[in-house]
């Protein structure tokens, strides 16, 4: 007998194929029958044609603080999301030194805008590896969760305060072996990027966009040992160079492991653009490496601010603008002159860059707040 069947599903199997009309049969909570199913069950639920699926895997998640107060991933969780991925664009929180805690917190509010207070009261920092940061999590977590462990972690884990500069030969073995560590622990791969819109609070560049390429092909190769891991990259907006193509593809190469990169913003505004990066999949196919794009299935919604500076931080001018304090920063906008500077600014060849992660030219305030 089965525990549960779900009668009068439409079925989407994940699979692939369309979905059907169907029951799915549970017992001793796993899947046991799928279509027509006779066999009698302990409970019966009529789900009137609502869609029964897999739970959603979410490769692309920072949820590496809030699962430390909200073992369900919330709001994820409530759209039918059972399994996260967090660690990515290089931003993991393990492995990380006692000294360098403050830091690694509010770098994380600036670039992934965290509230700070969140980070400082609701986490409780007491891991230094990266195996210590799991074990946390275990038997506490009511979704399934891996983590990337991050280049900026594992960089400023071995250079400290001295990493704004690219790493000796020496370092970048020490950096290997970090990562093997954090690997052998039960991280989910290697995560990355070297996009000038990444900055720390300081407003000065995160650590791993001083990395050499040899840096980056060389802690990518760690992860060939290791199986089921994969690469995750954070290139720079806009078309990119042909080096950045290289570099991803040599990445997949070295570790013998499908690279995504964040973020392929689909747009008829920017259609040339898109197929431009697109070429990058092609040319790591060629050089024996697999590069994959991460898709926003819907039109990219941003909310910007003045306050954490995304994005508009990586701009000209705009990155001295937040580099003072919030009174300071309020004056400057008052300013009809220095408002000028900064759109020249956005209309700048490195601002026009970023008109891929929203259609700039159609811009819109959709919402304010004090």
């Amino acid at each position: 007998m089965l525990d549960l069947v779900l009668r009068d599903a439409r079925i989407i199997d994940g699979t692939g194929r369309d979905g059907y009309h169907g029951d799915v049969g549970v017992r001793d909570g796993r899947i046991a029958a799928v279509g027509e199913v006779s066999e009698p069950a302990r409970r019966e639920i009529d789900v009137d044609g609502r869609a029964v699926a897999p739970g959603f895997v979410d490769i692309h998640t920072h949820y590496d603080a809030q699962l430390c107060w909200d073992p369900y991933a919330s709001p994820s969780s409530a759209h039918g999301t059972t399994t996260v991925i967090g660690g990515n664009c290089g931003f993991s929180i393990a492995p990380v030194a006692p000294h360098d805690r403050d830091y690694m917190a509010h770098m994380l509010a600036r670039v992934e805008g965290m509230p700070i207070e969140s980070l400082a009261e609701a986490v409780p920092w007491d891991w230094e590896s990266f195996s210590q940061f799991l074990d946390r999590f275990e038997g506490r977590l009511g979704v399934n969760a891996g983590f990337f462990a991050g280049h900026t972690a594992i960089r400023r884990h071995v250079l400290s305060e001295d990493g704004e500069r690219r790493a000796r030969a020496d370092e970048v073995e020490r950096m290997a072996a970090v990562l093997r560590e954090c690997l052998a622990a039960g991280a989910f791969g290697f995560s990355s990027g070297n996009s000038p819109t990444h900055n720390d609070a300081a407003g000065r560049p995160v650590t791993n966009r001083f990395a050499s390429k040899e840096e980056f092909v060389a802690l990518s190769a760690v992860v060939r040992e290791f199986d089921g891991t994969m690469l995750e990259f954070v290139p720079p907006p806009g078309q990119f160079a042909p080096e950045v193509i290289d570099l991803m593809s040599a990445m997949s190469a070295a570790a013998d492991r499908p690279l995504n990169w964040n973020l392929l913003n689909v747009s008829v505004a920017i259609r040339e653009a898109c197929e431009q990066r697109l070429t990058a999949s092609d040319h790591a196919a060629a050089h024996g490496g697999r590069v994959i794009a991460l898709t926003l299935p819907a039109s990219n919604a941003m909310r910007l601010n003045f306050v954490s500076g995304f994005l508009f931080d990586a701009l000209p001018v705009f990155t001295e603008l937040f580099e003072l304090g919030l009174d300071d920063r309020t004056r400057v906008l008052a300013s009809p002159e220095a408002r000028a500077l900064l759109r020249r600014s956005v209309d700048s060849p490195q601002g026009r860059a970023l008109y891929y992660i929203t259609d700039w030219a159609g811009l819109t305030v959709g919402q304010t707040f004090s």
